[in-house]
């Protein structure tokens, strides 16, 4: 058990594929689950069976074992004992434990190491797990620790979308209605209280998860599987049973030491899972903070959660009574701030804003009119800041709000002088510092709500007498249009070019001068991404030879920092799509750009037709494609244009590893889909002849034998053709046998044994090939000898399927 995983060593992505890359250990799983299980079950029964006769205290032995495995504890050691952990926690609970909290009180807890987001669409589990399920088992019996751990480990944020974090396991424990505990309701309610008062943030999410309403799902924790810990419990509870844990809960809440706008938002967005006369507790509770001089801000907060409770469409769905809707909008009348821009704050906070209950009559909704409601109270809202707080006002609003250009907009639409525009935008463009993203978003907002006259003269006014870097910020806030890089054509030529490097291209419908204009000064600028991101709504208006151009800098040209503008899949795919069978382009040129883009189309809907297709036709792109993939076993060197920078090899070789797996067009195969002998036989040679040239024999041989073990079989259904027979007998290459064996092997993919346990798959596969390797081995027996190879590993698969079966009934698994 004290082995190290090898598969530690690849990095984390790499990880399970462990076998492909033989960092495997060198005891079986089988092995070392048998040994965990057997540890389990001496510490559960040993003391019974040896310590009266022979004095041994077993359980002690499995526990000190237990602690040297797993101590001085390191990230590194929990990683490699990970599908371990559960069974460690059941066969010694209480050192378990003891190493877990000792860890925790700790400035830097190493366990909490485990806790990294799981990379999405990744393989292999969480490295979390089996820490989780090791705490779930133990948290049958042991309640009270094991919420205080699981409490402490879920104040880690991890960011990805699993279930199986620390406060789900955490919320599956004091699930009032399908507990996955043993402990009793008094015990559980008394842990509960304890959770409250050491752990209050988690504490608070437990008792409101109690308070939800609506259908709620659930799934078993992890059980011991030889105590007997769990025995009878983890299934649905009595009604009485959850109304009186729920009803602790709510105590609790209603309790709470220091309420605050947080808490008491929680409380009323849950009042419909709340008992009614409860119901004005949890307004008294608000009174109270409010008449405690409450913060503003705080203040505003909370108006704007009732808003949304108790008078939106959402409201409405809850069907509230009149008491309550009566009481919160007293409440709401009472919180409402002196503070103009805190009273406003919520008409800037996003730019959707959720409709009021009274614009919604029997279901019917008019969008056109809600946004013409907001636009006004917004406007009213704008004058009351500008009048009372001015420009000052304004980055106080701006500071509350996610959507800057918004708050630009309705100053815009505001003020109506054009001095005071002008003097506006000055202020904002003399402001640096944390809000200069914000102002920034106003800007753009307040110019775009210009009309298009009056903004010439404005930019002009403003940009008088200012500094080259102000003037470029000016312009990039100005709507991303024609018309703005006409005003810019009469600045000097420095202005124009930092411009083009600096401007942020907001997708739009553009027209087609526009989108000539937009490539050819962003590539101008070597920014194609930038470019590629901006006409990306428009490619069927897109010239192609512009089109083309800006593919092949994408693709090629590389001056914009990592991470901007980044090419998904389905956007190169749909520009290849628009450009793929236009006047003009040729087959080779889209086979180029395929090849280019193989990483980003190697799953998308576009493909890799016409490179597929010239792979079988030209044997130096195949050749092309192989050295993206394997390196030269001698000291020569790559022609100029085969060479990738390191950033993207890795990528690029995975893709390129997949187009030679997925080509399934077999050289020399004419129109009418049969193959050509002598064609065939040309290419597999000019093949080998570069392949040796560039330094990569062998490999190169079993990639040509992997593409000929996809050949289609004879009309009698006698496999593979005899074109291909005739080329790899004339050659009669060892590697290319030994690919051609992979390829079949691949080309078998996943297997279930839901039917057919054991290896009778294999055994009938066995017998096929042996059945074609009889048939070609008077004619062709090369080609007999290799199908007999691959007959005889599906005999090792089959026994080895056969073992395993064996050894899995001997364990009980």
């Amino acid at each position: 058990l004290s082995e190290s995983d090898p598969a530690l060593d690849l990095p984390e992505d790499q990880r399970w594929a462990a076998g492909l890359y033989r960092k495997v250990r060198n005891h079986s799983t089988a092995l070392r689950q048998g040994i965990c299980e057997t540890l389990v079950i001496l510490s559960v029964h040993g003391n019974n069976l040896f310590q009266d006769r022979p004095g041994i205290d077993v359980e002690a032995h499995v526990a000190s074992l237990i602690r040297k495995l797993l101590t001085p504890l390191s990230l590194d050691k929990l990683l490699s004992h990970d599908k371990d952990l559960p069974r460690y926690a059941e066969a010694a609970p209480e050192v378990f434990l003891a190493l877990l909290e000792a860890d925790l009180q700790k400035r830097q807890p190493v366990v909490l190491g485990l806790l990294k987001p799981h990379e999405s669409g990744s393989l292999g589990s969480p490295t979390r797990t089996g820490l989780l399920w090791a705490l779930e088992c133990l948290a049958w019996k042991h309640l009270g620790r094991v919420s205080l751990i699981l409490a402490q480990l879920s104040r880690t944020v991890i960011d990805d979308n699993l279930v199986n974090k620390p406060s789900s396991s955490l919320g599956a424990v004091y699930r009032s209605w399908m507990p996955q505990t043993a402990a009793s309701l008094k015990e559980r309610m008394q842990a509960l209280e304890t959770l409250t008062k050491r752990f209050p943030d988690i504490g608070w999410q437990i008792c409101m998860a109690e308070l939800n309403t609506g259908p709620q799902t659930a799934f078993p924790s992890y059980r011991p599987r030889w105590r007997s810990d769990a025995s009878g419990a983890g299934q649905r509870v009595p009604p009485k049973e959850r109304r009186q844990f729920k009803r602790k809960a709510l105590d609790l809440a209603l309790a709470w030491p220091g309420h605050n706008q947080k808490t008491l938002g929680d409380l009323v967005e849950r009042l419909p899972g709340i008992p009614e006369k409860d119901q004005s507790l949890v307004w008294d509770l608000i009174d109270a903070w409010v008449n405690s001089g409450s913060d503003e801000k705080a203040k505003a907060g909370l108006r704007e959660r009732i808003r949304r409770f108790a008078f939106t469409r959402l409201g409405r769905r809850r069907e509230l009574n009149d008491a309550t809707k009566n009481r919160a909008r007293m409440v709401y009348e009472k919180l409402q701030p002196r503070d103009p821009i805190v009273r406003h704050a919520w008409l800037f906070a996003q730019h959707w804003i959720e409709a009021s209950d009274d614009e919604i009559e029997e279901g019917n909704f008019d969008y056109s009119k809600h946004n013409e409601r907001i636009q006004q109270l917004r406007a009213a809202a704008m004058k009351e800041i500008w009048e009372v707080r001015g420009f000052e006002g304004m980055m106080a609003l701006l500071s509350l709000s996610n959507a800057p250009d918004t708050v630009g907009g309705s100053l815009g639409l505001s003020i109506t002088d054009a001095n005071v525009r002008t003097d506006f935008l000055r202020q904002c463009l003399s402001f640096a510092g944390d809000l200069e993203r914000k102002v920034d978003g106003c800007i753009q907002g307040f110019l775009a709500s210009v009309d298009d006259e009056a903004r010439g003269t404005i930019l002009f006014a403003v940009a008088e007498g200012m500094d080259t870097g102000r003037i470029v910020r000016l312009f990039r806030c100005a709507p991303f249009r024609q018309d703005t890089w006409s005003l810019l054509d009469q600045c000097g030529e420095e202005i124009q070019d930092r411009y083009w490097q600096e401007v942020v291209p907001q997708p739009n419908r553009h027209s087609e001068a526009e989108l000539i204009e937009i490539i050819d000064r962003l590539l101008e600028a070597k920014r194609p991404r930038a470019a590629f991101d901006a006409v990306e709504l428009d490619w069927r208006h897109v010239e192609t030879s512009r089109l083309k151009r800006l593919l092949f800098a994408v693709a090629t040209m590389d001056g914009e920092p990592a991470g901007h503008y980044v090419l998904e899949a389905y956007r190169v795919s749909e520009a290849l799509k628009s450009l793929d069978g236009r006047t003009g382009v040729s087959s080779d040129e889209m086979a180029r750009l395929e090849l280019l883009f193989v990483e980003a189309l190697d799953y998308s809907e576009h493909g890799l037709p016409n490179l597929e297709r010239q792979i079988a036709e030209s044997p130096t792109l195949f050749v092309q494609v192989l050295a993206l993939v394997f390196k030269r076993n001698d000291d020569g060197q790559d022609p100029p244009e085969w060479r990738i920078e390191d950033l993207r090899r890795a990528g690029l070789a995975s893709a390129a590893y997949r187009l030679l797996d997925r080509i399934g067009r077999i050289p020399g195969t004419g129109s009418d889909g049969k193959v050509k002998a002598e064609a065939l036989l040309e290419w597999v040679t000019e093949a080998r002849r570069l392949c040796a040239k560039h330094g990569r024999v062998d490999v190169g041989d079993q990639m040509i034998g992997q593409l000929l073990s996809k050949a289609p079989p004879e009309e009698n259904e006698s496999w593979p053709c005899l074109p291909v027979c005739d080329a790899m007998e004339r050659i009669a290459s060892r590697h290319i046998g030994i690919g051609f064996n992979v390829g079949v092997q691949s080309a078998r993919g996943a297997t279930s044994r839901a039917i057919d346990e054991g290896g009778a798959q294999e055994r009938e596969l066995a017998a096929k090939y042996r059945g074609w390797s009889e048939q070609r081995a008077f004619d062709y027996p090369y080609v007999g000898g290799v199908l007999e190879s691959v007959a005889a590993d599906y005999d090792w698969q089959a026994k080895r399927e056969d073992t395993d079966v064996e050894i899995e009934k001997r364990m009980g698994i």
